[in-house]
């Protein structure tokens, strides 16, 4: 059994490495340079460009060909578990969809996660560690199905700018006019950036996302815990801090908004990923 995802995911690279996953990139261009999210750029590289230029970055999908390449450099006789963006911010599922049309000989399952960045990669994480554990094809599929529902994601953004201009501000935009000196908080639903709620500055707006969390899952618990930021680690360990002394987990996994994800969140993203542990999701 082999776990592919996109590079949207944010993973870690020593989770990659550890678990096996296969990724297929997405692509940044800055004007007419092209760049391959977490090959040739990665996140450090990209905010010192974000942050050097006047150029918007914007990005693009792989092709259905860059997956057909992957699935069949995996080879038939494997069980190929598919886990990418939501459909409503990227056509990388429809991609991967149309692939597999291609390959009607080969076992290929692709999901939608109506996620994104370390929420869509926990996803693909707990699908790889469940592989290497020996769980049975019928088993991955289910936790799949199951973290899908079960995976939370709350983030604070320094600015609209970027959702704004690259069209995925979601229902957020209502919120716009009202942003003086106010940190929005935000949720993916249904794969939409939507708004959560609002902070009057970054350290409160902290305490909230630890808060709206707190109000999820409960202190009683056992969780897993991701969190996010944009070229802000300062901050994002002290909200490791902040979280430590309030739910029941073993490890945060810490990670970097990488370029793509990073060209519509701009700079200064902190945001935390939350679900039940495993052995609540497997049944």
């Amino acid at each position: 059994m082999r776990i592919v995802s996109d590079s949207t995911a944010d993973l870690p690279i020593s989770i990659i490495d550890e678990y096996n996953v296969e990724i297929v990139p997405l692509r940044v261009h800055f004007g007419e340079e092209v760049f391959l999210d977490w090959v040739e750029m990665k996140p450090e590289k990209f905010y010192d460009k974000l942050t050097s230029t006047d150029i918007l970055p914007r990005t693009s999908q792989p092709s259905p060909a860059d997956f057909v390449k992957k699935y069949k450099e995996i080879g038939e006789g494997e069980t190929i578990i598919s886990i990418h963006i939501s459909s409503n911010l990227s056509g990388t599922y429809q991609s991967a969809m149309m692939a597999r049309d291609m390959l009607p000989e080969m076992d290929i399952h692709v999901f939608d996660t109506k996620l994104a960045s370390m929420a869509h990669g926990a996803v693909v994480m707990e699908a790889a560690r469940a592989a290497r554990e020996g769980k049975s094809r019928e088993e991955v599929l289910h936790l799949v199905k199951e973290m899908i529902d079960k995976v939370k994601v709350y983030f604070m953004v320094n600015t609209f700018e970027y959702l704004q201009k690259n069209g995925r501000i979601g229902r957020a935009q209502a919120m716009l006019g009202s942003l003086l000196k106010v940190k929005p908080i935000l949720t993916l639903e249904d794969g939409i950036v939507t708004p959560k709620e609002k902070a009057r500055g970054r350290s409160k707006a902290l305490d909230r996302l630890v808060k709206i969390c707190l109000d999820e899952f409960g202190s009683k618990n056992s969780v897993k815990i991701a969190l996010i930021h944009g070229n802000v680690l300062e901050e994002v360990l002290k909200l490791k801090e902040m979280v430590e002394g309030v739910f029941k987990f073993e490890e945060a996994v810490i990670s970097d908004l990488g370029a793509v994800i990073g060209s519509h969140t701009g700079p200064g993203v902190v945001g935390i990923v939350m679900y039940p542990h495993n052995d609540y999701l497997i049944s």
